[in-house]
């Protein structure tokens, strides 16, 4: 690993690094990182990653996870489509959208698969009828099903629609993500909204990454989908996990500022590629790995967000922690 000086901007430095597994024609990956950080302190976070991602209970918290809802299928093609409506519904709380997806899922059957290649908006249109969570409605549920159906018809799956658009040469799945997102923002689901345009709440459910945003749920999906371990599904294995980038949430964010990984403001893609690069140096094979441990952390009340001698107490992120910095911590 070695500093590039002359790219270097007052408040940054550039590293390279080798190009993970599946990354062909890059010989290394660039990204910045902040002044007065180096390599070494970056792999400090190794060791007790490491240990939190091996011994972290994951089952006993997959019931307050939205990945609760695909579990339910054994079968991969009804598992995917779940995974993709159960991601596209989980924002705020889970107690708020989990009842949700229960419904919606619920008026698919015991088939999503079979639902959505079945669906007619004509015919089945009015299924939904009721259904209200924050910035969706029953037409946004109906453009869903359209869009899906619509990509099952011409590629087989939502695994081998995504692999057409992801190419071995991208450093990461941005590219490809963009590409998926179109095949369900762009075609014939346009007539399904007044005047032809679509819905703030069906946008919602698909942004892109170009804009700028987090794209926090959809990178939530691919995660369950492309990653080979638990709690993940591991389903799409032409897409290698080195290619992900992190989900970040309200709680990861925290968390990735607390322990280093990030020093930005905004929740935004600028921030995923950031933390995603830093956890790259750890794992580059697998660096989102961390996300269930580090999120459900934080959301189970294990990190308070602040220096707590009682809560902290058993945590092994706490040498690295911004919030006991300076303290003289028992070994």
């Amino acid at each position: 690993m070695s500093a590039i000086p002359p790219r270097a901007r007052p408040s940054q430095e550039f590293w390279a690094v080798d190009a993970p597994a599946g990354v062909a024609g890059r010989g290394v990956l660039e990204f910045s990182v902040p002044m007065g950080s180096s390599s070494a302190r970056a792999l400090r976070l190794k060791s007790p990653l490491e240990t939190l991602y091996r011994d972290f209970d994951w089952a006993a918290r997959t019931g307050s996870d939205a990945i609760r809802y695909p579990l339910r299928y054994a079968e991969p093609h009804d598992r995917e489509l779940a995974a993709l409506l159960a991601s596209c519904l989980a924002y705020g709380r889970v107690d708020l959208f989990g009842p949700q997806v229960d419904w919606v899922l619920g008026r698919m059957g015991a088939s999503p698969h079979r639902f959505v290649l079945a669906f007619d908006a004509a015919v089945h249109g009015e299924i939904f009828a009721g259904f209200r969570y924050r910035f969706n409605r029953p037409r946004d549920l109906v453009a869903f099903c359209v869009a899906a159906r619509r990509i099952l018809e011409a590629h087989g799956s939502l695994g081998a629609f995504f692999a057409a658009g992801f190419s071995p040469e991208d450093a990461t799945i941005a590219p490809a993500l963009e590409r998926f997102v179109a095949g369900f923002r762009e075609g014939d689901i346009r007539r399904l909204f007044p005047r032809q345009a679509l819905s703030y709440g069906y946008q919602h459910l698909f942004p892109r990454p170009s804009t700028g945003g987090p794209c926090k749920r959809l990178l939530l999906f691919l995660r369950w989908m492309v990653r080979r371990e638990p709690p993940d599904f591991g389903l799409w294995t032409d897409i290698p996990p080195s290619a992900l980038v992190m989900p970040v949430d309200t709680h990861i964010e925290h968390m990735a500022r607390a322990i280093g990984l990030t020093r930005r403001r905004s929740r935004n893609w600028r921030m995923a590629e950031e933390i995603t690069a830093r956890l790259r140096l750890l794992d580059p094979h697998d660096p989102v790995k961390y996300d269930f441990a580090l999120c459900h952390k934080r959301m189970s009340g294990d990190c308070p967000g602040r220096r707590d001698a009682v809560t902290c107490a058993p945590c092994g992120l706490r040498p690295v922690c911004a919030h006991w910095r300076g303290a003289r911590i028992p070994r």
